[in-house]
């Protein structure tokens, strides 16, 4: 693989552009048409907003967020599964709070729901359809009530849009035609649309007309809630505004700017000239208030509330699984907080303190220490921004700076205005994060963790809002060169300037350093002393697995201490790890961050391939959606014996390979040199009548460098070897298994079942506790209706796909062993990625897809005799 350049980084944060021009634009657009406005006539306007329309806003935003859990309940019926209501009515509300904030609701809130959901058993193709569902709902809601908008007050709609009411009516209509031929399709169309490949069912009409509904009454509500706010200089119906808040709505969503700021404010100060600005302002203030920032509290006191109460024995049920899926978002909601407690003290730095405030600071503070508070203030709220990526990748480091931040903020708080309350909400905000510590143990260096390109957009626009907000706050002082060094209690506008190029200096720099840090050096396949190294930790491994890193077709990246690695291959865009972390337990979390940074780094999917089952937590936690890939047959050894009726079969054909001359030993490293010659034989005469070639990344090979590190079982017949294998030895004997298998076309019929069967009587004797027999894939998939797609798709390839890969022949064959069967998992991103990254998997491990359907053996494991 090339090198990661600096051309292909910068090109990866180019995305990150178009949300900053959508931002800086709208922010343009508002002070244009804004006028002479300032900043203290919209905070009047807020504070002129009486309390029973504060109260009726609150009712009408509680209610929409219910009707969205009744869209979630809809959304898991559509995929066919039932969840308890308190779990899915937390599920809804955390992430349509966070999703609201943050923006792209369907990757914000969809993240949330695939880390809830996932917990409790839902794969990640039902959680894409949930997500999926969600959306298409917003689209309906708001083409319905655009729709009916723009028909029903054709003639004030029209006026606003600045068209005829022809055309508003002929736009109505398109909009419930369009919803009209989903409910149409729904209920006549019983088999799923094909799309690139993706088979996408409808829903039933039932389902459908209640999504359409719900989308109604959640998006009036919304509406609502922005309506009972206006004045009543406003003069618009409610019918009218509910087609401008669509229009506001969509744009605002399509900008990919977090929440919409400032372009669905421009969108509606546009389409609403006959209010002043201010008042329509002041009324979005409290919107935003209402709507966005108090049900996002709300969330992260519920999850602050589930770390408190989580050491209480006697919970129900349903409470036990919240508790369990909130500990895979308790670090986002917790990083939103912090960036959420970075812009409040950029927006304090950039407008003007009390000056009653003010008049008692002069008296016991010199005026030297305000002007450093006031600055510190700023950049404490920078460096806020900035720490809370690296909270929501549970870094300690984060946790402890941004504990002392949040103090050192509230302290230049009170000293550079008494701002009290902006202490106590900082106050408020280091008291969640305290009470969520056990949350943040990834030991990483702050340095060195990867920015993403989405982080570094919000922070950015963060930064533009604080300072064009104090721009507008003292848009009445005329700017002159001798602002930047006038120090006074009343200076308001000159601290407002020095803060916001303390601000931009240290942001700047910061997003500079990032994008022209030098690139690190593509991967490179292990030297011969990166193995020596990796050797004694494969020998303190119970997988046996852990032996495929001595093949050296797979780069390693190894722990701050060395005793853990990670062994992976990279195809085209996919950086896929083989299998778990090697190593101790406690260093595994970290290895799976550090091995997804560097795939972030790349621009690539990180992928781990065949993990066990009792990882997955680690792989949830890193944001990967799970799919089963079939099961992994392991042979008890504690008690194994061919005596009995149930491996009478075993036993029969045992002894007619003795009878036909069939003798068994095991080689020891070192004693195999003058065997290597022989042995390649065998392995040539192997892969010719087989017409393969040589695979790898998953799958041993034929290279005596890599058979002379371990053990060998021979097959003897007349002396002559006419099959081996080696073996793969684990610490304490906890299992051992085979990887390369070769025979002669002229060995004995069953010579592969005798290999098996002597092997598995040896390692008994020996003392060992398990045989693993490899993996059947897709076996094990579930058959039933409400199976995810996933096992759906697997299990029909299972059935039909036999004329390309023996799936029930193998699986069959290693059933003769009675084995006890465990699952294994591909954890990788989901959605339409997955079969991308399937692909990729297929090449690093035959090299061509074509291999694949050829191959009739898994792991060299024969599927036919």
């Amino acid at each position: 693989m090339a090198g990661v350049d600096r051309s292909s980084s910068l090109r990866r944060y180019l995305p990150a552009l178009v949300p900053i021009i959508m931002f800086g634009l709208a922010i343009v657009a508002l002070h244009r048409l804004g006028g002479e406005f300032q900043l203290r006539g919209i905070l009047a306007e807020f504070s002129a907003i009486e309390p029973w329309r504060l109260l009726a806003a609150i009712a009408l935003a509680g209610g929409s967020y219910t009707a969205l859990v009744g869209c979630e309940l809809l959304a898991l019926s559509y995929v066919t599964r039932e969840l308890p209501l308190r779990t899915v009515a937390l599920s809804s509300f955390i992430a349509n709070a966070v999703g609201h904030n943050v923006g792209v609701a369907t990757l914000s809130g969809g993240a949330i729901r695939y880390r809830m959901y996932s917990s409790l058993g839902l794969g990640a193709a039902e959680i894409a359809r949930v997500v999926a569902f969600c959306t298409a709902t917003f689209a309906l809601g708001a083409c319905t009530l655009a729709g009916l908008s723009l028909i029903v007050d054709a003639g004030e709609a029209s006026s606003l849009l600045h068209a005829t009411a022809v055309v508003s009516r002929l736009l109505g209509i398109v909009a419930l035609v369009t919803v009209g031929g989903y409910l149409a399709a729904c209920s006549v169309r019983r088999t799923p649309f094909e799309w690139r490949g993706y088979a996408i069912r409808l829903p039933s009409a039932g389902i459908a007309t209640g999504q359409v509904a719900l989308a109604v009454v959640d998006l009036a509500l919304a509406c609502g809630t922005l309506y009972v706010l206006l004045p009543e200089s406003a003069n618009v119906s409610f019918v009218a505004f509910l087609g401008l808040y669509m229009v506001a709505l969509a744009v605002s969503v399509l900008s990919l700017v977090p929440g919409g700021l400032g372009v669905f404010e421009s969108i509606l100060v546009l389409l609403l000239p006959g209010v002043a600005p201010t008042q329509t302002l002041g009324a979005l203030l409290a919107y935003r208030l209402v709507y966005y920032a108090l049900p996002f509290v709300v969330a992260v006191a519920l999850m602050s509330l589930r770390e408190v109460q989580r050491q209480r024995h006697r919970l129900s049920s349903a409470w036990t699984w919240t508790q369990r899926s909130l500990d895979f978002v308790v670090p986002q909601a917790i990083a939103l907080l912090v960036f959420g407690a970075g812009f409040v003290l950029l927006l304090s730095g950039a407008t003007p303190a009390a000056a009653t405030r003010l008049a008692v600071l002069d008296r016991f503070i010199p005026l030297a220490v305000l002007e450093a508070s006031h600055l510190a203030g700023s950049a404490v709220g920078v460096l806020l921004l900035i720490l809370a990526h690296g909270l929501a990748r549970r870094l300690d480091g984060a946790w402890q700076v941004a504990m002392a931040l949040l103090g050192a903020g509230a302290l230049a708080s009170l000293l550079k205005g008494l701002d009290y309350e902006e202490a106590l909400l900082l106050g408020l905000v280091a008291l969640a994060l305290y009470l969520t510590r056990a949350q943040f143990y990834r030991k990483s260096s702050l340095v060195v963790e990867f920015l993403s390109p989405a982080w570094l957009a919000s922070s950015a626009i963060a930064v533009g809002a604080s300072i064009w907000i104090g721009l507008l706050a003292y848009r009445h002082v005329p700017y002159a060169s001798e602002l930047w060094w006038q120090f006074a209690l009343d200076g308001h506008a000159p601290r407002m300037l020095r803060a916001s190029m303390l601000t931009v200096l240290l942001f700047g720099s910061f997003a500079a350093l990032r994008l022209l840090a030098p690139a690190r050096p593509a991967p490179t396949l292990p030297t011969d002393a990166d193995l020596e190294r990796a050797a004694p930790i494969i020998h303190g491994s119970t997988d046996t697995s852990a032996n495929l890193a001595l093949l050296g077709d797979k780069s390693l990246l190894f722990s701050a201490s060395g005793k853990s690695f990670v062994m992976y291959g990279i195809a085209r865009r996919s950086w896929v790890a083989m299998g778990d972390p090697v190593g101790p337990a406690a260093e595994q979390a970290e290895l799976v961050w550090r091995f997804r940074d560097l795939a972030d780094r790349a621009g690539a999917f990180s992928v781990f391939y065949e993990v066990a089952g009792e990882n997955l937590p680690l792989y949830v936690d890193a944001g990967l959606a799970l799919s089963k890939l079939g099961e992994e047959a392991r042979v008890r050894l504690d008690d194994f014996s061919l005596d009995g009726s149930a491996r009478a079969s075993l036993r029969q054909s045992n002894h007619k390979s003795r009878r036909e001359g069939l003798t068994f030993r095991i080689v020891r490293p070192g004693e195999a040199v003058d065997l290597m010659p022989r042995l390649r034989q065998i392995s040539d005469e192997w892969k010719q009548s087989k017409s393969v070639a040589e695979k790898g990344f998953s799958l041993g090979r034929f290279s005596e460098p890599y058979l002379r590190r371990f053990p060998l079982a021979l097959v003897e017949h007349a002396g002559q070897p006419v099959a081996f294998a080696n073996l793969w030895e684990s610490a304490a004997r906890a299992e051992l298994s085979v990887d390369l298998m070769r025979h002669t076309d002229a060995a004995p019929k069953g010579v592969m079942d005798f290999l098996f069967t002597e092997l598995m009587l040896w390692g008994s004797n020996e003392g060992y506790h398990w045989f693993n027999l490899g993996m059947a894939p897709l076996a094990g998939l579930e058959a039933h209706r409400l199976a995810p797609t996933w096992h759906r798709i697997g299990r029909l390839i299972y059935r039909y796909g036999e004329n390309f890969y023996n799936f029930e022949g193998l699986r069959q064959y290693k059933e003769k062993f009675q084995p006890e069967w465990r699952p294994r998992y591909l954890a990788a991103p989901g959605g339409l990625a997955q079969t991308r990254v399937l692909l990729d998997v297929t090449t690093l491990i035959s090299g061509k897809l074509l291999d694949t359907v050829r191959g009739g053996s898994h792991a060299g494991i024969p599927v036919a005799q």
